[in-house]
This record gives structure tokens, C-alpha cells and sequence, in this order.
């Protein structure tokens, strides 16, 4: 039988307010593998367990995944209870074997990365379905093994597409802060690829305004974290992005971003105060009028 961790929803507008409970241990969630980003390889000859070999799915399954799909399909920036207590329902009743925990990954995945506006809203789906299990595969882990998949290709996704890239990187922004192990900790694993993530950003001279602004969005919202596991990696961060605003050849559209990021590191990663936030949006709008 599936098994997850049943949260309460959120409600709309809710969803940038802090999660109740945040840091808690999570149902299901104490198996030592919740720290590692799993390596899928895919080979053909790996062994699987024969109570594990994954079955046809029934129709009932197949019916509960339309469902859910559409369910997704529909959502925009956030999710009312309702929809969230429905997929949550639809997703025990896909549980059949493996491949039916992969595919409700990967559809819900795939939701996340089309959007990057509903990144934030996506990890929290992902984070209430984390523990859904069935013969010792776990949501949480086939949502990782996709989540390291996009890592490993970054810069060929960069060079295929910048909105992809930004997708991909939004969405692991999001699963770090918004998921937790069973002790209530970040994934630490997920902090090494973040700040990969950013380096591509920060080390492209070619680099556009909107990837700059993408920047100072997850930053905002993943900063802290990212500091509080590796302080080192954020100074220098830091520090590239000062010499940037100074000796680089960026617009004044792209020094305003990046001084935000400056600002709000400055600060602790607190939000800005309201005059502050003003004048960036008004200093932001009068470049892209002049």
C-alpha cells in the first residue's frame, strides 16, 4: 500500500507565508537516503527486486493520472486545499509499483519546469507527496534522480534554450528551500549543484538581464539557506558580483539587479523595506524608459 505524508494545504495567497510545522520530522521520511541525490543510470542489467519489477498499470491508476494531470494543468502561482487534498488522494491511488511513482514524478516535474512562475508552488507539491511509497520507492527519490538529471546537462539546456535553463534552475532553487529531510534540514547535496547553477550565470560575460533577474529572485527566497551551509562559496559569490557591478561591461539594467542581490546579502537575506524595494522597481523602470 502507498503511503506519504499527509500535510495541510494552502490556501490561496498562502504560499508565501511559512510552512506550518517547517522543520519537523516528516512522516516516512527517515531513510538514509533522503541526503543523496540518486545516480540513475538506467542500465538494463541492474537487479531489481522481484516485488519491485514494475507491473501494468491498471486502468483505475491510468484514470487517477489524467486526473492529475489535468488537475496541473490548470494550476497557475498557487493551490487552494482542495486541489492539493485531490492530487494528494489521486496520487495514493496511482501508487501501484515503480514506474507508476516515476511517472507521477516526472508528470508533476514536468509541470514545474514548463513554468517557472509556478516553481515555488510546485516544490510544495512535491514536498507533501516527498514520502509517497511503494515497495521501498519513494516519490522523493525519483523527483532527485530528475532534479540531477537537468543538473548534469545545465549548460546544454543554457545552449539549447535560456528559458529551460531557467526553469531548471528556479525549480532546484525551490526544492532546496522549500523540501526538508526527516530532521528538518535542507538537502545538502542540493548545495553544491545550486551554486553551480549560479556560477554559470555569474561567469557568462554574455549574460542577459533576465538571467540576472532570476538570480536575484531565488536568491532572495534560497539566500539564507544557501549561506547558512556554505559560507565560503556565498563571500566569493559576493564578491564576483561586486566586481561585476564595477568592471563589467553590464547594462545599468543588469548593475541595478545585481546591486539588489548585494543589498539584500547585506542584510542578512531579510526582505527589503518597502522604500527600498520602491526605489529599486523605480530606479529599474526609469532604465528601461530612458
Amino acid at each position: 500500500m502507498a503511503t506519504h505524508g499527509k500535510g495541510r494545504g494552502r490556501g490561496r495567497g498562502l504560499l508565501g507565508r511559512e510552512v506550518e510545522g517547517e522543520g519537523l520530522p516528516r512522516p516516512g521520511g527517515g531513510d538514509p537516503a533522503a541526503n543523496r541525490i540518486p545516480v540513475t543510470n538506467g542500465s538494463a542489467d541492474e537487479t531489481i527486486p522481484s516485488e519491485q519489477v514494475p507491473k501494468p498499470s491498471s486502468a483505475s491508476s491510468q484514470e487517477s493520472l489524467s486526473e492529475i494531470q489535468s488537475l496541473l494543468d490548470n494550476l497557475t502561482l498557487d493551490i487552494s486545499d482542495e486541489d492539493l487534498d485531490k492530487i494528494l488522494e489521486l496520487s495514493d491511488q496511482v501508487a501501484e509499483d515503480q514506474e507508476s511513482i516515476k511517472r507521477l514524478s516526472e508528470m508533476v516535474y514536468s509541470k514545474c519546469v514548463s513554468d517557472r512562475e509556478f516553481a515555488k508552488t510546485g516544490a510544495f507539491i512535491c514536498d507533501k507527496l516527498a514520502a509517497l511509497e511503494i515497495n521501498g520507492t519513494k516519490f522523493r527519490s525519483s523527483l532527485l534522480s530528475l532534479v540531477q538529471a537537468d543538473y548534469k546537462e545545465k549548460d546544454n539546456l543554457r545552449s539549447q534554450s535560456t528559458s529551460k535553463f531557467l526553469n531548471s534552475f528556479s525549480m532546484m532553487c525551490q526544492i532546496f528551500g522549500t523540501m526538508r529531510t526527516a530532521g528538518g534540514e535542507v538537502f545538502k547535496p542540493l548545495v553544491g549543484p545550486v551554486f553551480e547553477f549560479i556560477m554559470v550565470i555569474i561567469d557568462d560575460p554574455q549574460c542577459n538581464s533576465d538571467e540576472y533577474e532570476v538570480l536575484n529572485e531565488q536568491l532572495q527566497s534560497i539566500g539564507r539557506d544557501l549561506e547558512l551551509n556554505d559560507r565560503e562559496k556565498m563571500e566569493q559569490l559576493i564578491e564576483k558580483i561586486r566586481l561585476k557591478i564595477i568592471k563589467g561591461n553590464s547594462t545599468a539594467q543588469a548593475r541595478c539587479t545585481l546591486l539588489e542581490v548585494v543589498e539584500c546579502y547585506c542584510r542578512g537575506w531579510k526582505n527589503l523595506s518597502n522604500d527600498v524595494t520602491r526605489f529599486y522597481c523605480d530606479t529599474m523602470m526609469d532604465i528601461l524608459t530612458d
